[in-house]
């Protein structure tokens, strides 16, 4: 009875320990699930894009635009025509009005690209490297840089310097701007895609105390200048 009694006791000290082991198992595969999600996948993608071929753009001249549609600058229809007959691509950036506090569209070309993160990294890269035309203003601070950008179950993450937030001028109308520079920007290749922030590789609060970054953002044309009749 006594020997019966310390093997019953031997094989619930197993099955214990058996049912620990796989709950620690378990813990294991997911955090390692999230850390593949949260901070190598970014970096995968993200040195994808940042590797990509180097922008050439063309000089910025105004353009009229149709009622009901977003004001624009950039390429004349002399140099879209042009354009048609080169390699490449016309894509559209939104950047700041100087007049009003609107966004207004930049039209620029870029080398061809058919891969949505390369291509959406180059418009990134654009909007860093600021407006051509003189009726545009910059929305992202000098000296940002893009770290990574991948896209991921209709969201694109984009990931910049601390300088976006530590050179930013402030301001809620400020931070508007720039969020939703790169939001109707990217959402230029996919509509229904929501953008999310980061800076320096995590998420924070705001870019400079008004504008929550914990957030996914959708594309915004009321911001469009032509929406007060611009």
């Amino acid at each position: 009875m006594h020997l019966d009694s310390k093997k019953r006791q031997r094989r619930k000290q197993e099955s214990f320990l058996f049912i620990l082991m796989g709950l620690i198992l378990l813990g294991l595969l997911i955090s390692g699930y999230f850390l593949f999600v949260d901070k190598i996948l970014p970096g995968i993608s993200g040195k994808e894009a940042v590797s990509g071929t180097a922008t050439r753009s063309v000089p910025a001249q105004p353009l009229s635009s149709k009622p009901g549609e977003a004001t624009t600058v950039g390429v004349s229809a002399d140099q879209n025509e042009t354009m048609a007959g080169e390699e490449g691509q016309v894509v559209s950036l939104y950047f700041a009005a100087r007049e009003k506090d609107l966004l207004v569209k930049e039209l620029r070309k870029l080398p061809a690209e058919k891969m949505l993160v390369p291509l959406a990294s180059m418009l990134v890269k654009e909007l860093i490297r600021g407006p051509f035309s003189p009726e545009a203003r910059r929305t992202i601070p000098e000296g940002t840089q893009l770290r990574s950008l991948f896209f991921h179950q209709g969201t694109f993450y984009v990931d910049f310097s601390r300088e976006i937030s530590e050179n930013h001028p402030g301001g809620a109308l400020e931070e508007t701007m720039t969020v939703y520079s790169v939001v109707n920007t990217l959402t230029e290749l996919d509509r229904n895609a929501r953008v999310r922030i980061l800076i320096n590789g995590s998420e924070v609060e705001s870019l400079h105390g008004h504008i929550g970054l914990r957030q996914a953002f959708t594309r915004y044309e009321p911001l469009f200048l032509s929406a007060v009749g611009g």
